[in-house]
């Protein structure tokens, strides 16, 4: 019988990885038990990339350019206005406040800015009474109002629809390359997190 043959290039790689040999006392007490109780450390890094990194460019899929003849369109009082989401804090013809944004991507960190609009137009608005177009985000665990269009004839300002459906591809483009510079390193690490776990070493 011929001796078998040695392991190859990945193996040993994966193997040194995985570090010393199984620790067979610890993998015993995990016997029996569901997956995310015998490789905790890893589910747990599974559950944050999905909270953080997953799910909300789920969310940015399920929001992207909208029919703009589905746009809802509202008469506001604008309050103030800021660089980050929020965009605008405005006051509806009933007396209600609320917060509406310009297209950003959707993210668990936020604080994005918005390149629709110049400081000049943002440090000019509040006060204007204005009509905007807009859509209530979907999948979003708090009730967010993203504006497409505003029209404030007092103070000259128009952005269209046009304009911000334009930027919005760009944006989320730049959103998703730099996620996955942030998740390929991620998920390496947890790899070897479950290599590890594996042979009961974490």
């Amino acid at each position: 019988m011929s001796p078998p043959a040695p392991p190859g290039r990945w193996h040993r790689l994966i193997d040194k990885l995985s570090g010393p040999p199984p620790n067979e006392a610890v993998l015993a007490t995990r016997k029996g038990k569901p997956f995310w109780r015998r490789y905790s450390t890893f589910s747990c890094g599974m559950l944050i990339s999905l909270v953080l990194f997953i799910a909300p460019e789920f969310v940015n899929q399920w929001n992207r350019v909208p029919d703009p003849s589905t746009l809802q369109t509202l008469q506001v009082r604008i309050l103030y206005t800021q660089q980050t989401e929020p965009h605008l804090f405005v006051e509806l013809p009933n007396g209600q406040r609320r917060e509406m944004e310009w297209p950003i991507p959707v993210s668990a960190g936020g604080r994005f800015r918005s390149h629709v609009w110049d400081d000049a137009q943002r440090e000019s608005l509040p006060g204007c009474r204005a009509t905007v177009q807009g859509a209530r985000l979907k999948l979003t665990l708090t009730e967010r109002f993203r504006i497409w269009a505003l029209d404030c004839p007092e103070k000259n300002i128009s952005i269209s629809f046009n304009t911000t459906s334009k930027n919005f591809p760009r944006d989320l483009a730049t959103s998703l390359v730099t996620g996955l510079f942030i998740l390929i390193p991620y998920y390496l690490f947890y790899v070897f997190i479950f290599l590890r776990e594996k042979r009961g070493h974490l």
